[in-house]
């Protein structure tokens, strides 16, 4: 057999072919020697497999030897499982002085080690972790036959990508409804609304929020939150498949979803949490970072929803009427500001139709609240801007302080959410902008016309008497 040769003997009692035992390798012959020198001289060392069954032997060690090695690196990159002892070890005994409390931590450390030992049989990071346990025990005098050892967390589970919501997109959006109603859109418009009855407020992907507005007890014309539906829709990896209700509704704010949870989810991915039972919740939904507030002041509802901007239009329908992204509808739309204007001179009920635009003008009724006395009270209460409007017209209109607590609470809110909205919030705590835009008002006249218009009447009615006079004198 030629040098070199990795011999694999068979023994058989049929007789092989030949033919199949040359194909086979079975019979190898010498190469011809083709090297310097002639063929009697030494030959080059050489490995040969000479059959087929030492081609699988050989194929079988390969793979073995790739094994160990990842098995290996696995050990150097992982330290067999001791990494994780050592590193709970240090970060718990930081800060303690108690010696028994010292030693039961050396000896769930070592026991953390003993129980990692099969895997690190031979790894020299293990052993020397092993000495460090042997000398911290010495260090602190720990009684070896003792067998107690301190319970520590592991720490809840990591939350993985998909139900943690980046924390670096900076683009959210705010909307806000309270009073009687206000409104504040995802687009920063702020209007007054009528919209008496159930509209949706969010229907996308993730949510759908309704609202029910009805009106307030001993006006005409005033309507505010009476009845909130927020339904989280189910999301199997983060929370569960099926869907999360909650619902309030006048003198019934509850601490739980509709199924009795408070807690949705093994990452906690979705949280209601009570901060004043029966007045203030809050809905947390952290796998889209979205929390939506709902207060309850008197009889009636403040609400609150902060979201990720690119997520509040995913599965918005065209054709919807989702306050919180598209305002009111136009046939909805009061002017509060004319309003405003009005009540400052008008006190009996003076109803006018709905200006070209479509918006509507409410009837101006006697004030609940004298105009001048509401604006103090708002004044007081460190409203400024839209916040501090809707708060005047809540109270001229309807008489009850609590819409004025209510307006104050939805700012909370709303600079609670948002921070940046305090630098950017309006100053304004004057009506005076919208009492010399609308004119002042004869209130005495049923129609509630604007004063300024008078003299043209007296001139006209001038003319013709001057007109009249020198047709007669002819």
């Amino acid at each position: 057999m030629a040098y070199g040769t990795l011999c694999f003997p068979i023994h058989r009692r049929v007789q092989a072919d030949p033919r199949t035992a040359e194909g086979c390798g079975l019979f190898s012959q010498p190469a011809e020697w083709k090297g310097m020198g002639p063929s009697g001289s030494s030959k080059p060392p050489s490995i040969a497999i000479s059959s087929c069954f030492g081609y699988f032997l050989f194929f079988v060690w390969a793979f073995l030897i790739s094994i160990s090695v990842e098995a290996m690196q696995t050990a150097l990159r992982d330290g067999c499982g001791t990494e994780s002892c050592s590193i709970i070890y240090v970060d718990h005994k930081t800060g303690i002085d108690d010696h028994e409390v010292l030693c039961r931590l050396v000896r769930t450390f070592n026991n953390c080690l003993l129980q990692n030992a099969n895997n690190c049989d031979g790894y020299l990071m293990y052993k020397a972790l092993r000495k460090y346990a042997d000398s911290e025990g010495d260090k602190y005098n720990c009684n070896k036959s003792d067998t107690r050892v301190e319970p520590i967390s592991k720490g809840p589970d990591p939350v993985p990508a998909l139900c943690d919501y980046p924390s670096h997109d900076p683009s959210f959006k705010l909307c806000v409804l309270f009073g009687d109603p206000h409104l504040k859109t995802f687009n920063e418009e702020f209007q007054t609304c009528k919209v008496k009855g159930t509209w949706p407020l969010l229907d996308n992907d993730y949510l759908t929020i309704q609202v029910t507005n009805n009106e307030v007890e001993g006006t005409l014309e005033a309507t505010a939150i009476s009845k909130l539906t927020v339904i989280v829709k189910g999301n199997p990896e983060c929370t569960s498949k099926d869907f999360q209700t909650y619902l309030a509704f006048t003198n019934s704010l509850p601490g739980t979803f509709e199924d009795g949870r408070v807690v949705v989810g093994k990452y906690n991915s979705l949280e209601l949490i009570e901060v004043d039972p029966g007045r203030h919740v809050e809905i947390h939904i952290r796998y889209i970072k979205t929390t939506v507030v709902i207060r309850q002041i008197g009889r009636y509802f403040t609400f609150s929803i902060n979201m990720p901007e690119k997520l509040i239009s995913q599965g918005i329908k065209s054709d919807g009427l989702d306050l919180c992204v598209r305002g009111c509808p136009q046939s909805e739309l009061i002017n509060y500001k004319e309003v405003l204007a009005k009540q400052k001179f008008c006190n009996i009920l003076a109803t006018e139709p709905a200006q070209a635009d479509g918006t509507l003008v409410q009837p101006v009724s006697r004030p609940q609240i004298p105009r001048s006395k509401a604006e103090e009270i708002c004044k007081s209460a460190k409203l400024v801007g839209f916040f501090f409007e809707s708060c005047v017209f809540d109270l001229v209109t309807t008489g009850d302080q609590n819409f004025a607590s209510a307006a104050v609470s939805a700012v909370q809110d709303a600079v609670h959410l948002q921070p940046s909205l305090a630098n950017n919030m309006s100053n304004r705590t004057s009506l005076d902008t919208y009492d010399r835009m609308y004119g002042t008002y004869d209130c005495n006249n049923s129609s509630c016309i604007q004063s300024n218009t008078l003299p043209h009447h007296y001139f006209f009615i001038v003319l013709l008497c001057v007109l009249t006079r020198l047709l007669c004198t002819r």
